[in-house]
């Protein structure tokens, strides 16, 4: 079979320059991509590249996990008895499963949230006193669990237990993601921490799959219209940049909608957010039904907007290269000719109005015409505005001065799945 060759930094879901940076991987790496199926891309490493993966065989697995999910790899791994190091990644946020013939050994995560610390005090065994105690001990290193153990705020016993409850949990909450990447190198990895463990894997996935499920049901909650969600005293700095996009949201919302709008995350992402926030009681839940109803939108009112809105971004982000290479007003002729066919076929939510000299649409008049259109006004954004996005998609892979329209493409994946609910 041929092997195409290829840099490391033009795959699709590449690592961060500091996850290549902590891996021992050159930021510029030559490989061959040994297959390819869907979004999934089986890779080996060049001979006499330099290349160097954790381990002792130079094989990876890079994998979106809308097309191989973190449940399939997981039970794969543990089937097949394979060691290895496993790292997941989705925007700022990355976690790490070191696995032994298949079974957990370890997980580290870039989360504030799920740091020992952190842990130790959501699970009753130290106090905010303590926390901030050990802290102020702490430096680069040192081991914080070491530390409280010198401190007299746990003993060894206490702190094995507590470091197995935060691997588990860092495992159970990969299961919540419905986007991100997965990386997988094959070999036995020693992890850097003070014990090695040994977590049953099934029973882990188990657990996980369950932990998706109550997501989904706490994601039913938020959806509901009468669920107003309100900012508790910030006694400790946000965990991740979502945290601090949805705190800062709060300062202007309280419905759930209103927050994925403004936070720019979709449903899913949001919704694990608010939760992670919820348990730490760092946001609370009002679902008494509001005594002033008629001051807010419809729940209906409220995913008629987040549609205009982020179909608009859609849009917006597909027709920047074509406005780079053949400038604004040429797009917009182009487009318009578009909306008028679109228009003329039934698309009402198109009728009179226009791309303008930027080849933009005004949102505040597109969300003003879908508000008032009758039926299943969600419905008639998707197929009216879906046009100009097939087209605008149409013209990114077939422009003569666009060599590769995949980059583009790929850029948007984030707000497609945030349409797509």
């Amino acid at each position: 079979m041929a092997k195409d060759r290829i840099s490391a930094s033009e795959l699709a879901g590449p690592l961060s320059p500091t996850s290549m940076d902590r891996l021992g991987l050159p930021s510029q790496t030559d490989v061959r991509v040994v297959s390819r199926s869907g979004r999934t891309i089986l890779l080996e490493a060049g001979d006499g590249s330099g290349f160097v993966v954790p381990g002792d065989r130079d094989l990876v697995l890079s994998c979106d996990v809308r097309a191989f999910t973190l449940a399939d790899l997981l039970s794969l791994v543990h089937r097949t008895g394979k060691s290895g190091y496993l790292l997941f990644e989705q925007g700022d946020e990355e976690k790490a499963i070191f696995l032994s013939r298949g079974e957990v050994v370890f997980a580290q995560s870039s989360l504030l949230s799920d740091r020992l610390g952190e842990h130790l005090l959501r699970a009753g065994l130290i106090d905010q006193d303590q926390l901030e105690a050990a802290e102020s001990r702490y430096h680069p290193g040192t081991r914080f669990g070491k530390i409280v153990v010198e401190m007299g705020f746990l003993t060894p016993k206490d702190l094995w237990g507590g470091v197995k409850s935060q691997v588990e949990e860092i495992v159970r909450s990969l299961f919540s993601y419905t986007s991100g990447w997965i990386h997988f190198w094959e070999g036995e990895i020693e992890p850097d921490n003070v014990v090695r463990l040994s977590l049953p894997t099934n029973r882990l996935i188990e657990e996980g799959l369950a932990r998706r499920d109550e997501l989904l049901l706490f994601l039913g909650r938020l959806e509901d219209s009468r669920t107003r969600i309100h900012a508790c005293e910030q006694t400790r700095p946000p965990a991740s940049e979502n945290e601090r996009e949805i705190i800062d949201a709060l300062e202007e919302e309280e419905r759930f909608s209103g927050l994925c709008h403004r936070s720019g995350l979709d449903p899913r992402t949001a919704a694990r957010t608010i939760q992670q926030l919820y348990e730490d009681e760092r946001v609370s839940l009002d679902e008494e039904s509001s005594a002033n109803g008629a001051e807010f939108s419809t729940a209906d009112d409220d995913v008629v907007r987040e549609a205009i809105a982020l179909h608009g971004k859609l849009i917006l982000e597909l027709s920047a290269p074509l406005v780079a290479i053949d400038g604004p007003e040429a797009v917009s002729e182009r487009l318009n000719r578009v909306r008028e066919e679109s228009a003329a076929s039934g698309r009402a939510l198109l009728d009179g109005v226009r791309f303008n000299s930027m080849a933009s649409l005004d949102p505040d008049e597109l969300e003003h015409r879908a508000l008032r259109l009758p039926g299943d006004r969600v419905r008639q954004i998707d197929e009216a505005l879906g046009e100009i996005v097939a087209y605008l998609e149409f013209e990114l892979k077939n422009h003569p001065q666009i060599e590769d329209s995949a980059p583009y493409l790929e850029a948007v994946d984030p707000l497609r799945a945030m349409l797509i609910r």
